[in-house]
């Protein structure tokens, strides 16, 4: 079926997805999924994107040389296929029913319809260090696209999306976890050290990413993930002097190391 969705679309309105996804009532990333063949529409979203392109939903499911047959067996919308289960029959007496719809973290949308309402976008920033009092400058990444992310997701850990912030990766320490160039999400609201967490933080002027624990005299661990660095032990005194918690990483992401 995506193949002929495509080829449909294409000689349509020369494949805006957007305009379907318009016509029929659902989010761009629908319209992507039945494309791909991830998906297929249903019930009354069939029904609706065959009438934007101009087909009965036979057609749509089954090809031009399957309309008749769908036709002689009296179906509300298609004729079952030969494999039980794939597409099934509806009754005309029953509503259509949709799909379930799979969420997921990451999401795509389409530039020319903004993101939807349960997607956040997270630009990319960059750390200026102002000397001397330890306050942190964020400077947006112009050229780079945001991430996306479902509100849901911050809504299921507790985090304001409007305090979070994405940053970068340098340097081999916490390889294979974090690669150069990664980027990681971290949440400026969690700077009270959790043994055995994940920190963004800057020290003297210089914004590392470790594990942090502390002992009962508040000497400050920093554990690093490649064997190569040993942990730095950093004394209360030293540490209140020379380093800032940023916040907690939340989420990564990347191709380092690939």
């Amino acid at each position: 079926m995506a193949n002929r969705l495509r080829k449909l679309l294409q000689e349509k309105n020369g494949g805006n997805q957007s305009e379907m996804a318009r016509y029929v009532g659902v989010s761009p990333q629908a319209v992507q999924k039945w494309m791909n063949g991830a998906n297929e529409p249903r019930g009354k979203n069939l029904q609706l994107a065959a009438e934007f392109l101009g087909v009965t939903p036979e057609v749509l499911l089954f090809g031009a040389k399957s309309e008749g047959k769908a036709a002689d067996a009296g179906l509300g919308i298609a004729a079952p296929s030969s494999r039980q289960g794939e597409y099934p029959a509806v009754d005309k007496r029953q509503a259509p029913r949709e799909q379930p719809f799979v969420r997921s973290l990451v999401t795509a949308y389409d530039p020319e319809d903004g993101p939807t309402d349960d997607v956040v976008l997270v630009p990319e920033s960059r750390i200026e260090f102002a000397a001397g009092d330890g306050h942190v400058n964020y400077e947006l990444v112009e050229d780079q696209e945001p991430a996306t992310y479902r509100r849901s997701w911050f809504q299921k850990y507790g985090i304001n999306p409007d305090r979070v912030k994405r940053f970068r990766v340098t340097g081999d320490s916490m390889e294979p976890m974090l690669y150069a160039r990664d980027t990681i999400l971290v949440n400026l609201d969690e700077t009270q050290v959790v043994d055995g967490r994940l920190y963004a933080l800057r020290y003297k002027d210089q914004l590392r990413v470790k594990y942090l624990s502390k002992r009962i005299d508040d000497t400050l661990i920093l554990r690093s993930v490649n064997p190569a660095y040993k942990d730095e032990e950093v004394p209360a005194d030293l540490a209140n002097e020379h380093i800032t918690v940023i916040g907690r990483v939340r989420d990564r992401s990347g191709t380092g190391g690939l």
